[in-house]
């Protein structure tokens, strides 16, 4: 008779699987990390492991699905608020709070140097923008529809442009050090209010924080 699996500690341990798999990529590197350090990290054995994940490249598959999966409620929110394009604009703020711990941009760094030199994790890759960009794309559409997001914007070509900006900062801000984390923070927020806001509608930019009113936005931090 076959043991009946309990859903909800399924998920728990499915959970703490791909927490003790990011921890082992931000410590050691994505390429570097093997699975049995990731059984180790979860403690777990090997065969519980592979019953979950039967490689590194599903394991970041799963992941970037539950980050999907929250972005898909933020922009839920982002629809529902009153004030579309401020509501954005602070959802994209947070982003840079991901890049605020170095081993954390370092591993975004690294996966993307990752799908550069492997096709099974490129194409693992690939999908997951895929789906983030059609929902980013999709948010866009529903601005235009709403009248917040001007008319005249590609919504695909946007959607494109805000998350290379946002990868942009976060690298910078992490590696060059031209940034701030409220630097960056402001700089997209300012980017989104801008580039998306309709010619005709007037919108008040939020004021810079203390810090980045000290110098300009992108000035060495050694300076």
């Amino acid at each position: 008779m076959s043991r009946t699996v309990n859903p909800l500690k399924a998920e728990i341990r499915r959970r703490e699987i791909l927490d003790a798999a990011q921890a082992c990529f931000e410590r050691r590197g994505f390429h570097a990390t093997s699975m049995d350090q990731i059984c180790t990290e979860a403690n777990i054995s090997p065969g519980g492991l592979y019953r979950y994940f039967p490689s590194k490249e599903a394991i970041i598959a799963a992941m970037a699905d539950d980050e999907r999966r929250t972005a898909t409620l933020a922009f839920d929110e982002v629809r529902a608020s009153d004030n579309f394009l401020i509501a954005l604009s602070e959802l994209c703020e947070k982003f840079t709070e991901a890049y605020a711990e170095p081993n954390r941009a370092a591993f975004a760094a690294e996966l993307m140097a990752e799908a550069v030199r492997n096709p099974k994790f490129a194409a693992v890759a690939r999908e997951a923008e895929s789906k983030i960009r059609t929902e980013i794309t999709a948010l866009l559409r529903a601005g235009q529809e709403l009248g917040h997001v001007e008319p005249t914007l590609d919504p695909a070509e946007a959607s494109a442009v805000l998350m290379a900006a946002a990868d942009g900062l976060g690298l910078r801000m992490t590696f060059m050090n031209d940034f701030t984390a409220e630097e960056a923070g402001q700089a997209l927020k300012n980017l989104v209010l801008r580039y998306l806001n309709p010619a005709s509608t007037p919108i008040q930019i939020p004021s810079p924080t203390k810090n980045s009113a000290q110098k300009p936005i992108g000035a060495s931090n050694d300076a």
